[in-house]
């Protein structure tokens, strides 16, 4: 129940707040309208309890969807805060020294570089996560996702990935969204698995549905953590991600495009013997005369 109120956003649990309260005055009025006078004290108190509740229900929602939002908006600053905390911090004592020393420079301004990046990514998952908050509508195309993955896999800045069985079709999704959360799944099975450890992507068809599993052999995640590894800036291993550059929104993000398009996603164990991320989607056509 609290996994399909979070779903709505707060637009869509405010009107559907206003929904109940609205029928709930229908409901009284349909009932008013009886000539029996114990009817009318009935539907009168009925129609009052039902509307206090929709009240309730409503003010709960509302403080429910304000808090969320002012952890949001905190969670987000403390991120931003960071780097620039440590770029400023590096400038300072740079200053004090007065040091010339060209390695000393270098190294500050390669610090410097590096922060500016990550908040660079860091303002552009929230971009996305306010896009995706406003409902914005998917772009339907028939994707080759055996295609897709396999340019994915191909991508040289995720340090090699390997393929497993990719079966022959296309999917009804959304390309530019999908391809972020394959992306951001591979992004994240590189940093635990290392630059030198496995990684590899494969995906089954079951009629109009298909699986993506990405797996890594990495330390994996602890059955405690599966569900909280999805929430926003929930890290499994903060000081790990943040070296890596993690904003933890990546997990949060893949979540959200998933669920638009109607479909699920989920941790288990990995045969690599670290974390297999996978997600499940309909929209499926194999093609023809393929296994």
């Amino acid at each position: 129940m609290r996994r399909a109120w979070s779903r709505l956003g707060l637009h869509g649990r405010i009107a559907l707040s206003i929904v109940a309260v609205v029928l709930a005055g229908i409901g009284l009025a349909i009932l008013a309208v009886r000539r029996e006078v114990g009817e009318v004290i009935g539907a009168v108190l009925l129609g009052g309890a039902i509307g206090l509740a929709a009240a309730l229900i409503a003010g709960r929602l509302l403080e429910e969807a304000y808090s969320r939002q002012r952890q949001f908006v905190s969670d987000a600053s403390h991120e931003l805060r960071t780097p620039l905390t440590a770029i400023r911090g590096q400038l300072e004592v740079l200053a004090r020294s007065g040091s010339a020393d060209p390695a000393e420079v270098g190294r500050v301004a390669d610090l410097a570089l590096a922060e500016t990046a990550r908040i660079e990514r860091l303002i552009e998952d929230l971009l996305t996560l306010a896009r995706i908050d406003e409902e914005a509508p998917l772009r339907h195309e028939e994707i080759d996702l055996r295609s897709l993955l396999a340019q994915l896999a191909e991508d040289p800045s995720l340090g090699g990935v390997a393929t497993g069985a990719l079966p022959d079709g296309t999917l009804d999704a959304d390309p530019e969204r999908l391809t972020q959360v394959v992306r951001n799944l591979l992004v994240n099975a590189r940093r635990h698995a290392g630059p030198n450890g496995q990684v590899e992507i494969s995906a089954r068809a079951a009629g109009e549905r298909v699986t993506v599993t990405i797996d890594d052999d990495g330390p994996g995640i602890p059955p405690a953590e599966r569900e909280r590894v999805f929430d926003r800036f929930q890290r499994s291993d903060a000081s790990r991600e943040r070296a890596g550059g993690g904003s933890g929104l990546g997990l949060a993000i893949a979540r959200s495009i998933v669920e638009l398009h109607g479909g699920r996603i989920w941790v288990a164990d990995s045969p690599l013997g670290g974390a297999r991320v996978a997600f499940e989607l309909d929209g499926f056509e194999p093609q023809a005369g393929s296994a």
